[in-house]
């Protein structure tokens, strides 16, 4: 089957994996409420849950991973001091006792076939290092879509998308394991981890490739947008850049021309910014530029 099909039933619960998650104090217990429900409702269930709470949170996030961690088998890996998503993925991915290892965010809802789709389609594509797929976008109510973010298919056109954009939805993928370590595993690079560890893969050799289907319903709004701009995001841009810039991903004409694009966006209002997004780079419930 091509990459461009959607797979089929197979036995895919023959495949242990992981899942892996993080929260934090931003955290809203509501949200993480129900995004574990969504993986109680998947197709074929993880083996393991690695759910790493990154520096102090409230109670009641603590109370909703206790009352699912029964059914989903969460093994809660605590951080005494917030480190940044980076490095409580690493800490946690050390958990992991599975080669393969499925992302997911806390605040927001797998589909129920994700993880059975993802993974009959890596037992037929053996060279397959990272698996993600598309996602909807949503404010408020997950029933309704403010937008669909979808990803190239192929390794060649994810390593072409890559030079300028992140060609993944980090909060789909599932990877191998010992690819990820490989290629040196999450670093620090807030706001950026998942694409500069694309990079490295790429460099590497690693074999990545997306589904043409919604793996993921995503979380967005006004929070997001508000993430996405003023002087810090810019600051962790340029680091990106310089980063992707010294490991021979891009040249310095590349580096230069992401950083011209990508600046004034990250400066503009958040309201202007969100138009951008949402009309520019991702149609209404069509195809991301």
């Amino acid at each position: 089957m091509s990459v461009g099909g959607v797979p089929r039933r197979g036995d895919p619960g023959s495949v242990a994996f992981s899942v892996l998650m993080a929260i934090y104090a931003g955290d809203r217990p509501e949200q993480l409420r129900a995004a574990l429900a969504s993986l109680l409702q998947s197709t074929v269930r993880p083996d393991q849950v690695v759910l790493v709470q990154d520096g102090p949170v409230a109670q009641d996030l603590i109370d909703v991973v206790e009352a699912f961690t029964p059914e989903l088998r969460i093994e809660r890996i605590v951080l005494p001091v917030n480190h940044g998503l980076g490095l409580a993925l690493r800490k946690g991915l050390q958990a992991c006792r599975h080669e393969w290892v499925a992302r997911f965010d806390a605040d927001d809802l797998v589909l129920p076939e994700r993880f059975e789709q993802q993974l009959a389609f890596v037992q037929t594509h053996g060279d397959t290092d990272v698996l993600g797929g598309w996602i909807a976008e949503f404010d408020h109510d997950p029933a309704e879509s403010t937008g669909l973010r979808k990803v190239p298919l192929s390794p060649r056109e994810i390593a072409h998308r890559a030079r300028t954009r992140n060609p993944m939805n980090h909060m789909t993928v599932m990877f191998r394991q010992s690819s990820v370590w490989a290629a040196g595993g999450y670093h620090d690079e807030k706001g950026f981890e998942d694409y500069a560890l694309w990079a490295r893969m790429l460099v590497n050799g690693a074999t990545l490739r997306n589904l043409p289907v919604v793996l993921v319903k995503a979380r967005a709004g006004a929070s997001m947008m508000a993430r996405r701009g003023g002087w810090r995001y810019v600051r962790t841009e340029w680091a990106l850049q310089r980063a992707l810039f010294r490991i021979g991903f891009v040249g310095l004409f590349r580096m230069v021309c992401n950083l011209v694009l990508r600046m004034p966006v990250r400066m503009m209002p958040q309201g202007l910014r969100a138009t951008i997004y949402r009309v520019v780079l991702r149609k209404k419930n069509g195809t991301s530029k």
